[in-house]
């Protein structure tokens, strides 16, 4: 079975679009202020955040670096996806180096140049980066080359992945260090990088909105909406816990049990308010869809009769033909038409003849399948259109129609109706089905009326002149 295909928000993709070339740009700007700052020697924000990896050298650099990749990958092909590929390339390789170095105590000198002994005039201490940062530098190096090459969609997606966890544990563990001492290599990693990390990684992923994990939440679809608003706050949730459960034990000084109730009512009341605002997006959406079937249907339904209009009987029509000729599928037509309509209205009134239309529609309506199609085809004519259906059965649902006319109590005078027959066959177009009904039906009023005739088959129907 063909999966159906995605169809997309055009206006969502721009959003996404949009975000990651301001993350790109964001990355660029806190590069050059830590560059700044370090060379300057100015008491700016970076010197009042604690962490190695804020206050280093090769961070800034790397944030640079990728920030002008992602602001340049926005093209597939050209100079400018091969320059993009290059700047992650030298991240992923700076993240190398000193994901080696720091593992191996190699010494292998990248950050000999940001070292005390170089910021001498300054007097500033070391700024190397830690083994956290080569990890997340090598996931960040290496998304954004798959993403500039456009190559390797799950290694790219997996890699996200994982610098994102990181980011976010970095964060968790920063909240639960607030107060104490943590000597781990998560709790010395500032807030302001691990939140530019979880940045970087949405718009790497917000290059391409319409592959990879973002294609669903650019749907066009209820399950694009959803995903629109609900993943980033599930995201987020945790983390926000995290400090919250710091600040009731903490900067609250409330015991550890008080705190975890606390917990236990904010996380609940998040959870219940987080399930509300989905049941009224879905409340509305479905709203929406209602109120769309609702025009369809109106468009397509004669408003006197309630049956399907003249539209409706075409497109159904259509349908049917074309799976006749694709599955060899048959289908029958019917044409009916009320008996001396004209004489009817002429003696009741118009009014009168609205209520026969009325009844008419009832009638048919009940005599049919629920995958039949009945049709005001125009005035007093109505068609029904019977799916997978001979010219033998559908004879057989004519003279259920004739009986339930026969039957009915009219309120005035007895109506009859006259019906022709036929079923499709091969080569028919809409027009040669309904002239072979209508054909049928014609004898019917011509043979005394109040019949079913049977139309001839397009084999045996006679040559036109």
């Amino acid at each position: 079975m063909t999966a159906v295909p995605f169809h997309q928000d055009p206006r969502v993709v721009q959003g996404y679009q949009f975000f990651s070339r301001a993350v790109g740009v964001l990355m660029c700007v806190v590069a050059l202020a830590l560059l700044a700052d370090w060379w300057w020697n100015l008491p700016r924000l970076a010197r009042s955040v604690p962490g190695e990896l804020w206050n280093s050298v090769s961070t800034a650099i790397g944030f640079g670096l990728s920030g002008s990749s992602l602001l340049l990958s926005h093209t597939e092909r050209g100079w400018r996806a091969r320059f993009a590929a290059l700047l992650s390339m030298i991240v992923l390789g700076m993240g190398a180096v000193e994901l080696i170095e720091y593992v191996a105590a190699a010494g292998l000198g990248i950050n000999l140049w940001s070292d005390s002994s170089a910021a001498c005039l300054s007097c500033l201490p070391p700024r190397r980066m830690v083994g956290f940062a080569g990890v997340a530098f090598v996931l960040l190096g290496g998304v954004g080359l798959l993403v500039s090459v456009r190559r390797w969609l799950w290694l790219r997606e997996t890699l996200a992945i994982a610098l994102l966890a990181i980011a976010m544990t970095g964060l968790a563990s920063h909240g639960l260090a607030w107060e104490g001492i943590d000597d781990s290599t998560f709790s010395r990693v500032p807030i302001p990088t691990a939140l530019l990390l979880v940045l970087a990684t949405l718009g790497w992923l917000s290059v391409t909105p319409t592959v990879g994990l973002t294609r669903v939440t650019t749907a066009a679809t209820l399950g694009g909406a959803f995903s629109r608003r609900v993943l980033l706050p599930a995201l987020l949730l945790p983390v926000a816990f995290t400090y919250a459960f710091e600040l009731f034990q903490s900067w609250l000084g409330l015991p550890n049990v008080m705190a975890f109730s606390l917990m236990a009512v904010v996380s609940g009341s998040a959870v219940a308010w987080l399930i509300w605002w989905v049941a009224l997006l879905l409340d509305k959406l479905e709203r929406q869809r209602m109120e769309a079937t609702q025009l369809r249907t109106d468009a397509d339904t004669d408003t006197l009769t309630g049956l399907a209009n003249r539209r409706a009987f075409d497109d159904t029509l259509d349908s049917l033909l074309q799976g006749h000729r694709e599955h060899d599928t048959v289908f029958s037509l019917l044409m009916l038409d009320l008996d001396k309509f004209k004489s009817y209205n002429d003696s009741f009134g118009h009014l009168a003849g609205d209520e026969v239309l009325r009844i008419t529609g009832r009638l048919l309506a009940a005599a049919v399948r629920p995958s039949d199609v009945a049709a005001r085809y125009g005035g007093e004519e109505f068609s029904l259109l019977l799916p997978a259906t001979d010219v033998a059965k559908a004879n057989e649902v004519a003279q259920r129609v004739l009986d339930a006319f026969r039957n009915f109590a009219w309120p005035r005078r007895l109506v009859s109706i006259s019906i022709g027959v036929a079923q499709s066959a091969p080569g028919d177009d809409a027009a040669a089905v309904i002239k072979r009904a209508d054909t049928a039906l014609y004898e019917a009023k011509n043979t005394g009326r109040d019949r079913a005739v049977m139309a001839a088959t397009a084999s045996s129907a006679p040559p036109a002149p």
